[in-house]
């Protein structure tokens, strides 16, 4: 491997380095001969402002992972597979690891003094039997990750070694000359996955979020670096083309705040005055879609929590305008919940005049994390509501684990409940279990009086739906206010 596998070493200049003689890898003389270096200087498209996004893209890179996972399986000796590239510091930086080094990702390996160089320099493959006697690595890296034979392979792209990659195996003499063979034919495709890699990289920065907004222009101009950009990068990737838009689609969404609020009033079923209001998003468009498709698309590209709390952040203006006593809902997935961005949002307001309603989009996966969150809002003056109870088990599961201070029941339970008695006896136990729990029960989607009635009668706390209210602008809501007992 290397005698110098660290985490940040400088620059450094490739020196003269010994070269193996061709079918002689164990000969002596030929370790000490000392030629000029040959390793091309770094790829453009694998250095500069690209790197980053080509790094994270092979880390994260399924079929890496199936190549280098069959790889180990092609050659069941190997207890792990590396893939380094060469930097503009002159060091090979791991990229992707699987098997046993899975850790190893990030690691710098000095060429001057490795397996690795020697390789690169050679452009040929190169095989350690056993470490123990074998100068060309160093003994001690190789005791600490555990691994005693191993070959390397130079990755080629037009010519140009820009890499290596690497088989371990944690026995002496593990690999066979038909192991060897079966390295060199599959250098081959990933050196071919590493350059396609690249490219797509460098494509996927010209439309990054980071870019400076184009205007919308007539389409007319075909041959614009962005226009050449997109059509390269549908033909290469089209998931990551796709990707790069909803991405610059949702930062320009937060850059522009190009969304609005509307407000939907919650009211006590039992004299119909007003006691809330939700807070739901708009957004204009384009695309014309619903606001659980912009906040999935958000969360897929890894800005939801942003959006989130952006959305929350623009609702909370709203509390100067609200009657004293009424309080606003808003919602919140398990990612925001969890958020410091949140919290500072929160305490910023009057907390105790807030409901955080916890979402289903996406899953709770650590309760007790989840906890401590709640806890932290709750010390804010915070309450916490969970949405959609009756839709599925996650709702109930919430219940459990947070006991939340009110319980929303589903649209679906709600709509015809007046003339269905399932309906009616699963509100029944759910309002029975909420108060026993010391939480309060809202109605969602009222919108027939019918169903008002029923719910009323059932012990539900509080209602909200098109037969009482529609979301609207905060103005139009505080002149109705008189019109709801306000």
């Amino acid at each position: 491997m290397s005698q110098a596998l660290t985490h940040g070493a400088t620059a450094g200049q490739f020196p003269a380095l010994p070269v193996l003689k061709t079918g002689d890898p164990y000969d002596e003389t030929a370790m000490r001969t000392v030629v000029s270096h040959q390793v091309s200087p770094p790829d453009p498209l694998l250095t500069g402002e690209y790197r980053a996004a080509l790094v994270d893209r092979l880390r994260r890179n399924a079929l890496m992972d199936r190549l280098t996972a069959e790889l180990v399986n092609l050659v069941p000796s190997a207890d792990g597979v590396l893939i380094g590239l060469v930097g503009e510091n002159g060091l090979v930086r791991l990229v992707h690891t699987s098997g046993a080094l899975q850790g190893l990702v990030g690691a710098n390996v000095d060429p001057a003094c490795s397996l690795s160089g020697l390789c690169m320099e050679a452009g040929s493959v190169l095989r350690c039997d056993d470490v123990t006697t074998d100068t060309r690595v160093d003994r001690a890296i190789m005791d600490k990750i555990e691994m005693a034979s191993l070959v390397v392979v130079p990755l080629v792209r037009d010519g140009r070694t820009f890499g290596v990659a690497g088989m371990l195996a944690a026995a002496k003499h593990a690999f066979s000359d038909h192991d060897v063979a079966t390295c060199q034919a599959v250098s081959g495709i990933l050196a071919g996955i590493i350059s396609s890699s690249a490219d797509i990289a460098r494509i996927a920065g010209f439309l990054g979020p980071d870019q400076p907004f184009r205007p919308d222009g007539d389409g007319g101009d075909l041959a614009c670096p962005d226009s050449i950009a997109r059509f390269a990068s549908r033909v290469l990737s089209p998931g990551t083309t796709l990707q790069v838009e909803v991405r610059h689609r949702i930062h320009k969404v937060l850059t522009l705040h190009r969304f609005a609020t509307v407000f939907q009033p919650i009211v006590t079923l039992r004299d119909l005055r007003l006691a809330g209001v939700e807070a739901l998003s708009r957004f204009p468009g384009p695309p014309a879609q619903p606001p659980d498709r912009w906040f999935a698309d958000a969360a897929a590209v890894g800005l939801g929590v942003q959006l989130e709390v952006a959305a929350i952040e623009d609702a909370l203006g709203a509390l100067r305008h609200l009657p004293d006593g009424v309080t606003l809902a808003v919602n919140a997935g398990p990612d925001a919940v969890a958020s410091p961005e949140l919290r500072s949002v929160i305490a910023r307001h009057d907390a105790s005049r807030m409901v955080i309603e916890l979402t289903e989009h996406a899953p709770v996966v650590d309760y007790p994390v989840m906890r401590t969150a709640v806890g932290t809002l709750r010390q804010l003056g915070a309450r916490l509501s969970v949405d959609d109870t009756g839709a599925g088990f996650a709702s109930l599961t919430h219940i459990v684990h947070l006991a939340p201070e009110l319980i929303k029941l589903d649209r679906w339970i709600v709509a015809g409940i007046d003339g269905d008695p399932v309906r009616r006896a699963l509100v029944t136990a759910l309002v029975g279990f909420a108060h026993e729990l010391g939480a309060e029960v809202v109605g969602e989607g009222i919108e027939t009086q019918a169903e008002l009635d029923v719910l009323r009668h059932l012990g539900v706390d509080y209602g909200q739906g098109f037969l009482l209210a529609r979301p609207a602008p905060l103005d139009s809501l505080i002149s109705a206010l008189d019109g709801l007992g306000g």
